[in-house]
């Protein structure tokens, strides 16, 4: 049974975080992966620095192209609307900390959601292999925009617990 449904986003989400490129292909390998160690450098450095129990966002944006072949960017971060303290902190000296921060805005308008509670990654990776086989189907009455596409890790938790996954449909 599909758990997916359509969701409106009315508003967009800033946020910041640590981002890295790289391609679907590059991920089936551990050699080439990224994102495992993209995900560990932000539990090192910026989990102690957000409020217990926030939401993580993994966002996915600047596609190439499509997710077979054509790189794209993904930021592990927070959500930064009306938050105080740790932003202005990193602009203020505007060296190393802020660096390598950046910022996206995940854009309102419509998604796909794909929820899945379980252990991370493996929950995670689930969550995508669904949303794959569903807009692989022939008969999918979506398109994807390869815009921006988001995980949310509700409550911050990222070795278990639930994730959203919102994929951008037209």
């Amino acid at each position: 049974m599909m758990t997916s449904q359509i969701q409106e986003l009315s508003d967009a989400i800033a946020c910041r975080g640590i981002s890295v490129r790289t391609t679907n292909n590059a991920e089936i390998s551990h050699e080439t992966a990224k994102l495992g160690r993209l995900w560990q450098k932000f539990y090192q450095n910026h989990v102690s620095h957000l409020e217990k129990g926030e939401d993580i966002y993994g966002i996915y944006h600047n596609y190439e192209s499509d997710d077979l072949v054509g790189a794209f960017d993904v930021v592990a971060g927070w959500q930064t609307t009306n938050e105080q303290g740790e932003a202005e902190q990193s602009d203020s000296d505007g060296t190393a900390n802020a660096s390598n921060v950046v910022e996206v805005t995940i854009p309102a308008g419509k998604y796909l959601v794909f929820s899945e509670k379980g252990n991370m990654p493996n929950t995670v990776m689930n969550a995508w292999e669904k949303a794959w086989e569903y807009f692989n189907t022939a008969d999918c009455e979506h398109t994807r925009t390869f815009a921006v596409d988001f995980e949310r890790y509700i409550d911050g938790n990222l070795e278990y617990g639930q994730v959203d996954l919102y994929i951008g449909i037209e």
